[in-house]
């Protein structure tokens, strides 16, 4: 699922940040909730959707995001299931994430300061969320 994510993060062009988000609700929500693993994509989409009208000036339309998951589900599962996260998580959606602590260390560098380090680390970020092993790591 956090690769189909990852991928519609990219097509969508949206903003790094949330995408760390997308997956903190993920990671958040299934800590304290069980759901069926034919709800995984829904769950994928309505996160999606709320971590990007949280960090997005512009997010994308929730139609473009039934769209690109192939019309699997409606509208209206989708707006339950954002309601559902976010009683869940009390509307508590956001939390220290790599990314704002790589932001915070670019400024505060003079080696981060070079745009293709920075992109680098940026990359590894990435690649490290598909590992589950590193869940165990605080984002500092």
């Amino acid at each position: 699922m956090i690769e189909w994510i990852i991928d519609v993060h990219r097509k969508f062009r949206l903003k790094p940040e949330t995408l760390y988000v997308t997956t903190h609700v993920i990671d958040q929500f299934l800590s304290k909730k069980k759901i069926h693993k034919n709800q995984l994509h829904l769950l994928g989409v309505a996160t999606l959707l709320i971590s990007s009208k949280y960090e997005e000036i512009y997010p994308p339309d929730l139609r473009d995001l039934l769209a690109i998951s192939e019309n699997k589900f409606n509208r209206d599962q989708v707006i339950a299931m954002e309601k559902e996260i976010l009683n869940t998580l009390g509307f508590k959606i956001t939390a220290p994430s790599a990314y704002r602590f790589l932001e915070r260390y670019k400024r505060l560098s003079k080696v981060y300061a070079d745009k293709e380090v920075f992109c680098y680390a940026q990359y590894i970020q990435e690649v490290s969320m598909l590992d589950a092993s590193l869940l165990k790591f605080k984002p500092s």
